[in-house]
């Protein structure tokens, strides 16, 4: 097996289905959920609006996810504790059908919020790390992309 891990590109020949290298940063906790989003408040645009307070009825369209709002907090009586809130914003479509002529689009905003409480570590922490910031102007890594990067980390206990 050890013939099959090869640098670079992998030819199709190589009998690999898949070689890729992961760069990540320390992960303590991490989640995964799956909601099934129901009854959300529409917020229709005022053109919308108008459009909708004729219909008859309106039938539910497609949803696209427009935007996601994330904000991790520490936990104050909980240290190395986390909640990160995160907030969905979708343009929804709709068909309003207004009479007996062809249904109107309709579109407006839906928001989803969600919070999680995560392990993310000891918030009182330094962290160096030998990686180029192009704004501290470190002459000796600015050529240079394909180094490993050290990162040192340092918790102070009270």
């Amino acid at each position: 097996m050890p013939e099959k891990v090869m640098p670079g590109p992998v030819p199709d020949t190589a009998g690999i289905r898949e070689a890729v290298c992961i760069h990540t940063k320390k992960i303590y906790d991490s989640c995964k959920d799956k909601d099934c989003i129901e009854d959300l408040r529409f917020y229709p645009t005022q053109s919308c609006q108008a459009v909708i307070d004729r219909a008859v009825s309106v039938k539910a369209g497609k949803a696209e996810l427009l935007y996601v709002y994330i904000d991790v907090e520490p936990i104050g009586f909980n240290r190395g504790f986390y909640t990160v809130d995160v907030r969905y914003f979708y343009k929804v479509t709709a068909d309003a059908f207004v009479g007996a002529a062809r249904p109107v689009e309709v579109c407006g905003l839906c928001v989803f919020d969600k919070r999680v409480i995560l392990f993310g570590s000891e918030g009182n922490a330094k962290v160096f790390t030998s990686e180029f910031r192009k704004e501290h102007m470190d002459e000796q890594q600015m050529g240079r992309t394909n180094l490993p990067t050290a990162v040192v980390e340092i918790t102070a206990h009270n």
